[in-house]
């Protein structure tokens, strides 16, 4: 095989659901905690939505520009 994505291979996870748990504004990144416990840091370098992420905010993330950034915020009051 040769080298590619998680998504070209089908292993791993290209989306996720996290929750925020700590902003760096110095690193540019966030710490967030999918749903299966797992933490992982999410750029905030790449803003897709027009939305700023803040802690304890729920957001998809996904891999379409590499590194995990921010896809849509899951808990937007109406």
């Amino acid at each position: 095989m040769t080298p590619g994505s998680a998504a070209t291979y089908g292993i791993g996870w290209t989306i996720k659901q996290v929750t925020i748990r700590e902003i760096n504004t110095d690193k540019k990144l966030a710490q967030c905690i999918d749903t299966e416990g797992q933490y992982l840091g999410v750029t905030t370098v790449i803003q897709r939505t027009g939305l700023t992420p803040e802690v304890g905010q729920m957001w998809l993330v996904d891999r379409t520009y590499g590194p995990w950034s921010f896809a849509a915020r899951l808990d937007v009051e109406a």
